[in-house]
């Protein structure tokens, strides 16, 4: 799975504004919404994951990542999980808290172009 979709960036980092004195993580799935998943509805997330294809893999990733994400202030781990057991798990804080991103979108944008 590669990065999220650049269109769905917005409302990412819209909703990292929303959220970004709560711990938790945003996640998207098939639908390409992004929402966010409080830390006390993680162990639910977590049981389904599992169920899934690749879905133990993924959890014990997540678990990671939301332990080295707390209490860090904005930047949350983002997962995009497809039906398919395919994923996408990383950090992303506020586009203001990372002065590189614009070029590193820019550049993921010319290699999805690229890839068409």
């Amino acid at each position: 799975m590669a990065f999220p979709l650049p269109k769905l960036l917005p409302r990412i980092e819209e909703l990292l504004h929303e959220v970004q004195w709560l711990d938790g993580l945003i996640l998207v799935t098939d639908s390409e919404r992004a929402s966010f998943v409080s830390f006390s509805q993680v162990d639910p997330l977590l049981r389904r994951l599992r169920q899934k294809p690749k879905g133990q893999e993924v959890a014990e990733k997540l678990c990671m990542s939301l332990l080295e994400s707390h209490g860090k202030g904005a930047a949350k781990p983002v997962l995009v999980f497809q039906r398919d057991g395919s994923f996408w798990l990383g950090m992303i804080g506020p586009a203001d808290s990372n002065p590189h991103r614009h070029h590193a979108i820019a550049h993921l944008q010319r290699c999805l172009a690229l890839g068409h």
